[in-house]
């Protein structure tokens, strides 16, 4: 009896421990982002309170807004990240090319380096602007797309919108008045090689 006893008053203080443990690993592991990321045209620069005239338009951006004396402020967390666009609601996945074409990274603030195949421009700060394009039409009625950041080490496939973790990630609201794509191949007019020949990899390849 006396046994039985003490294991109670054992388990008594493990299971609030463990309990408390698992809650802070769980919290760490859904910290916050720090930082911002938004949208803007090659050079860095705000374009009619976020509306675009077509899908070639839109540069990814981070750290200081243009308007900002400092060029590390609102910077995210040194590191490499991805990006994607979707819809505003972040259920349809409109980036029409692999992930690893939409890796980047981040030193003191702003974006550093850039190894895929998007275009890019030059920030105010001397930084990277990397170009959102390729991404298929939104079926948001009023032309809005949601760009999101996530670090490369957040990147949970089958969680949260296709990957990109809600909290673990930051986001920026744009529109676009139109995305053209003659060929349905995922690839913007603006941007296709061959616009009326469906080739997702945009080299005007066809089959015979």
């Amino acid at each position: 009896m006396q046994l039985k006893t003490r294991s109670r008053h054992l388990i008594s203080k493990l299971v609030p421990l463990a309990l408390v443990c698992g809650v802070g690993a769980v919290i760490a592991a859904q910290a916050p982002l720090s930082g911002a990321v938004f949208t803007t045209n090659s050079s860095g620069t705000f374009v009619n309170a976020n509306v675009y005239d077509d899908g070639s338009q839109p540069y990814l951006n981070g750290g200081p807004r243009p308007n900002s004396g400092n060029c590390t402020a609102a910077g995210l967390p040194n590191g490499d990240y991805y990006f994607q666009v979707t819809d505003p609601s972040g259920n349809t996945l409109l980036s029409s090319d692999d992930l690893a074409q939409r890796t980047f990274t981040v030193t003191d603030g702003v974006i550093t380096a850039y190894g895929g195949t998007h275009a890019t421009g030059t920030g105010r700060c001397g930084d990277i602007t990397i170009q959102l394009a390729p991404f298929s039409a939104t079926p948001n009625e009023g032309g809005e797309y949601k760009v999101w950041v996530t670090p490369v080490a957040s990147y949970s496939p089958g969680n949260g919108a296709w990957g990109f973790v809600h909290q673990s990630s930051k986001t920026d609201n744009f529109k676009v008045a139109s995305v053209t794509d003659t060929d349905g191949d995922g690839i913007p007019d603006v941007d296709d090689k061959c616009p009326t020949i469906f080739d997702p990899t945009n080299l005007c390849y066809t089959t015979r």
